[in-house]
C-alpha cells in the first residue's frame, strides 16, 4: 500500500514537473524563452539639412527635440494591446486612443477634437488606422494631412496583413516626399521581417514581443519628426 502511494506521488511530481517545463520552454516572453532577433523598425521621413535653423530675428533655433512635445497617438486593437510597452518607452503623459476595429473615418473625428481643443498645440499626433480599411480611408487620411498646424508634426502608420491595405499604405508611404513634417512608421515592412509574431490572421499581434516591436516603431519615428514651418 505504501508503494502504492509513494509511486503515485512520484508520478504526480514528474508530470507537474514536465507541464511546468513545457510552459517555460514554449512562453514566448519568459526569460527570454522564444524571442527571437528582430530586424530594424522601418522608419521613412524627409531628412533635414544640416544648415544652422535661425527665426525671422535671425536666432539660433535649438533642434526640435519630440521629448518636450505632447503626443497624441490614435489607433485601433493593436495600438490598444501595445499600450503598456508605448508607456515604458515614452512615459505615462502619452495619450493613447485606441479601440477595437477603429477605421481612419474615427480618426478624423478625433484628431479633430484634439485640434479644436488645442490640446495638440505644437504637438505630435501618431495617426495608426491603416488596418481597417473602407472605401474612404485613402480620403480620411488626407484629411488628418490636412488638419495639421504649423508647430505640430504627423506620424502615420502602414497597415500589415490584409490585401485591400495595399492604396493607403502606398498614399501614407508617399506622404514624407511632399511634407517635411510628416514621418512614416512603416509597420508594413517591419512586422514582415517577423511574421511569427502575428496571429493566424496575419494583422493581430498575437505575442508581448510583437507589442514591444509596434512601440519601438513609433519611437524611432518620434526621433525623426520635424515640425511644420
Amino acid at each position: 500500500m505504501k508503494k502504492t502511494v509513494l509511486l503515485i506521488v512520484i508520478v504526480f511530481i514528474a508530470v507537474l514537473a514536465a507541464t511546468v517545463l513545457i510552459q517555460l520552454v514554449t512562453s514566448p516572453d519568459f526569460s527570454g524563452f522564444g524571442r527571437e532577433p528582430l530586424g530594424e523598425p522601418v522608419v521613412t521621413y524627409l531628412p533635414s539639412d544640416d544648415e544652422e535653423v535661425t527665426d525671422s530675428s535671425g536666432n539660433r533655433v535649438e533642434p526640435y527635440n519630440w521629448e518636450d512635445h505632447p503626443i497624441f497617438i490614435v489607433g485601433d486593437s493593436l495600438t490598444q494591446g501595445a499600450r503598456s510597452e508605448i508607456t515604458k518607452l515614452l512615459g505615462d503623459d502619452v495619450t493613447i486612443d485606441g479601440r477595437n476595429s477603429r477605421n481612419m473615418t474615427a480618426g478624423v473625428s478625433i484628431v479633430g477634437d484634439w485640434q479644436y481643443s488645442g490640446d495638440a498645440d505644437d504637438g505630435i499626433i501618431v495617426v495608426c488606422l491603416a488596418s481597417n480599411i473602407t472605401d474612404g480611408t485613402v480620403r480620411d487620411a488626407q484629411k488628418i494631412v490636412e488638419m495639421i498646424k504649423p508647430g505640430q508634426s504627423l506620424i502615420m502608420m502602414t497597415g500589415h496583413g490584409r490585401s485591400n491595405m495595399s492604396a493607403i499604405n502606398e498614399y501614407i508611404r508617399s506622404l514624407p516626399n511632399v511634407y517635411s513634417y510628416i514621418t512614416v512608421a512603416d509597420w508594413d515592412l517591419t512586422i514582415a521581417q517577423s511574421p511569427s509574431l502575428l496571429s493566424n490572421d496575419g494583422v493581430h499581434i498575437n505575442r508581448r514581443q510583437g507589442n514591444e516591436l509596434y512601440a519601438t516603431l513609433i519611437l524611432r519615428a518620434l526621433e525623426s519628426t520635424q515640425p511644420m514651418p
